[in-house]
């Protein structure tokens, strides 16, 4: 008996701050801090010069206007022109068309933030192949911007083409704020629609880490809800947004080429997205 408690004193001495603090959360290794803070600051690094790029993209605009009236065309040939009738139907009710704007404003990067650091915890290996996904899917969206700007659905009857849609987010009728600074503003730049495209990736990302219900249901709800509101606020065409999937989709297929060659060179690391037990 007296052996016992002088094991637990000698316990309680042994690890004083946690019999202190929650137990249940471990204190990070500075190395692990220094690394997250790593990965993610050159993240914010390479998002601010991203968008500092698109925004000095030269635009021709009456260019850039028919080019998504070419987009359009194409809609209504195969079927696929309804963003108005869903914009229609968000706006009967104000409260919905401003879920809309509030989800197109403030989710996306609160979202990629928030299923990133998951990620990171997770399996760092995943991490990098989505970073390295975003990363890949900026220089072909910077090509589209360079190359084929694209005026959005809000725009186009303030030059001359008006297909009925309204300017939710930007038109002053709604108490979202989306604050944009005029330096990495670019107004021509619908496609690739990467409100669509990453956050594809990161649903795509959730599924493949976790087998729990919940958090594919979690996977399927971010893009769809995405989905919906950016064609609701008149941000983006639908085809705006197959655009953006297919871009994603390639830049994930180059990203895992680059994590193919980095594990030969690193032997013994699982593979991405690999099948885990259910979270």
């Amino acid at each position: 008996m007296e052996a016992d408690k002088t094991r637990e004193r000698s316990r309680a001495r042994a690890w004083p701050a946690r019999t202190r603090t929650a137990p249940w959360l471990p204190v990070p290794h500075p190395r692990t801090l220094a690394a997250f803070a790593w990965d993610f600051g050159l993240i914010v690094a390479v998002i601010l010069v991203y968008f500092l790029l698109r925004a000095q993209a030269p635009v021709d605009v009456p260019a850039a206007v028919h080019v998504t009236v070419r987009l359009i065309d194409f809609e209504k040939a195969t079927g696929l022109f309804h963003e108005r009738d869903l914009q229609e139907l968000t706006l009967r009710w104000d409260w919905l068309k401003e879920a809309a704007n509030f989800t197109y404003a403030y989710l996306h990067f609160p979202a990629l933030a928030a299923v990133g650091v998951a990620l990171w915890v997770r399996n760092r290996r995943n991490f990098r192949l989505v970073r390295d996904t975003m990363f890949i899917s900026m220089v072909i969206g910077l090509l589209f911007y360079y190359l084929v700007p694209a005026a959005p659905p809000r725009l186009m009857a303030a030059h001359g083409h008006d297909y009925g849609f309204v300017d939710t987010v930007f038109g002053g009728t709604t108490a979202v704020r989306y604050p944009q600074p005029t330096f990495y503003v670019n107004n021509y730049a619908a496609i690739p629609s990467y409100h669509f495209g990453w956050m594809a990736l990161v649903s795509a990302a959730l599924w493949g880490a976790w087998h729990h219900p919940a958090v594919r249901s979690l996977a399927i709800a971010l893009t769809a809800v995405m989905t919906w509101a950016s064609a609701a606020t008149a941000n983006h065409l639908f085809v705006d947004m197959i655009i953006g999937g297919v871009a994603v989709a390639a830049a994930w297929l180059l990203a895992l080429l680059v994590d193919r060659r980095r594990s030969r060179r690193q032997p013994g690391r699982r593979a991405p997205l690999e099948k885990q037990a259910p979270g």
